[in-house]
């Protein structure tokens, strides 16, 4: 057996006779007879349990030497590193490589980045996954480049630029090694169900449960009109991304587990990043289930969770923020009555239709008396938008604990941001007054067995209400 994959289990099995969604993206099938694997939802006649092996995930999978399916798709499952138990720093780095960091940067700098050398990164990449993180990046560009042929009718040179190859020729001979086929030969096996359009369309899965309903109403409530439209069931709003502009929308397919999303980009070399924070805006890829059971160990808590709770994130750690410090002191619907008026006067234009949200040099360098709230808090939104620029200007990791050095920043801020930005599943906004009266409904006094989790009761506490 392949010292990669997983002791095969009665759970395993069970998971993938029954096609068990919610076990999809938490480990693959890979059948020894026809070297191919699987999604455990693969709609193809199952295998005898003689000739499978279970890996934890897909880059393993073909690290391994198994060709993708084409008729299940395993690069649309939905991400899931829960094997990775406490390796932080290599969950980190996975999810920056997701989000396209090795397409632009050396092994060295993205080292760097991450605050360790490139020797400890090969070894920890080597150590989980038996590959290096090269090798990772490259199966993340290919399962991209594969889900854009089958999807969509990008030109070929397109769909290799926007997965990050450099070259078409390198894309061709990387493609044609991993699958067996061609580009060309495996649009023409998947012309039958192609977008016959040349937007980006594409179909992105979660585990369920998903509480679409409380998702929506979240959105909803906080829907900025000049960036974003949030229907019944669909969200869709224009972002910045790399001083790239585009806009999305992402309508829900409940029976199916996913949701469709169509994409417009200025630049299609920045897709791979865009789709990453899309997945976290939504909150494709936790396992709400894991989270769940977690915490309804505290028998207080459990009577305030809601089944399939995602949590909505903002575009990026600096909408957060503006929209923290806009909403300290007031309500919902005033802080968000203020950041409209924020984007009319301060952000660009889009289309006919929509606008972007405000730059931080269109922030920094804003007048805004317009704004009807205390002086002081102008000027934190100020001093908030100079301390990205001055980050972007000098190329540095941002670490956000630095933000409490700004005026008019303090804890409640703080931990909503690192709630509303996405990158925290452990975030708690302890003096918030909507989690002050939660825990005072439910008779709850300690709150620090939630971890890692604690983002995530802070929303279940806030529905509660």
């Amino acid at each position: 057996m392949n010292d990669r994959t997983l002791p095969t289990t009665d759970s395993y099995q069970k998971a993938r006779l029954a096609r068990d969604a919610r076990y999809d993206g938490k480990f693959f099938v890979a059948v020894k007879t026809t070297k191919i694997y699987c999604r455990p939802i693969c709609p193809a006649n199952p295998p005898k349990e003689d000739n499978v092996l279970y890996y934890p995930s897909a880059a393993q999978a073909q690290e391994a030497g198994f060709r993708p399916c084409l008729r299940c798709r395993p690069e649309t499952a939905p991400n899931s590193s829960a094997w990775l138990g406490s390796e932080a720093i290599l969950r980190k780095a996975m999810q920056r490589i997701q989000s396209g960091a090795l397409n632009t940067q050396s092994i060295e700098q993205f080292s760097e980045s991450l605050g360790i050398s490139d020797r400890y990164l090969r070894k920890i990449f080597q150590q989980h996954l038996g590959m290096s993180p090269q090798s990772y990046a490259n199966h993340l560009r290919l399962m991209l480049a594969k889900q854009l042929l089958q999807q969509t009718q990008l030109p070929i040179t397109d769909i290799a630029l926007s997965s990050g190859f450099n070259s078409v020729r390198r894309f061709n001979d990387s493609f044609k090694n991993t699958m067996r086929l061609s580009p060309s030969e495996l649009r023409q096996k998947s012309s039958s169900d192609s977008d016959e359009s040349l937007t980006i369309e594409l179909k992105l899965h979660y585990r369920p449960p998903y509480n679409w309903s409380q998702m929506q109403q979240f959105l909803k409530q906080r829907e900025l009109t000049a960036i974003e439209t949030v229907t019944d069931n669909s969200y869709s709003r224009t972002f910045t991304l790399n001083q790239t502009s585009g806009f999305f929308c992402s309508t829900h397919e409940a029976q199916k587990h996913r949701f469709h999303v169509s994409i417009e980009l200025s630049d299609n070399t920045q897709l791979m990043p865009v789709i990453a924070k899309i997945k976290t805006v939504l909150d494709l890829d936790s396992d709400v289930i894991t989270i769940e059971q977690h915490l309804a160990k505290d028998t207080k808590l459990k009577s305030a969770l809601t089944k399939g709770l995602r949590l909505p994130a903002c575009w990026n750690t600096f909408d957060a923020g503006i929209k923290a410090i806009l909403g300290q002191q007031v309500s919902v619907k005033a802080a968000y009555g203020h950041a409209q008026q924020l984007i009319e006067r301060v952000g660009s234009r889009y289309n006919e239709r929509y606008q972007l949200f405000p730059t931080p040099k269109q922030v920094m360098q804003a007048d805004l008396s317009f704004l009807k709230m205390p002086h002081k808090r102008k000027q934190t939104l100020t001093d908030f938008a100079a301390w990205f620029v001055e980050s972007e200007r000098s190329h540095q990791s941002i670490d956000l604990a630095d933000i409490l050095d700004i005026k008019g920043i303090g804890p409640w801020s703080y931990e909503y941001i690192k709630l509303r930005s996405g990158q925290d599943s452990d975030a708690f906004p302890a003096k918030d007054l909507g989690v002050l009266k939660a825990l005072k409904a439910h008779d709850i006094t300690e709150t620090d067995h939630w971890s890692p989790w604690r983002s995530y009761a802070t929303l279940h506490l806030w529905n509660s209400l």
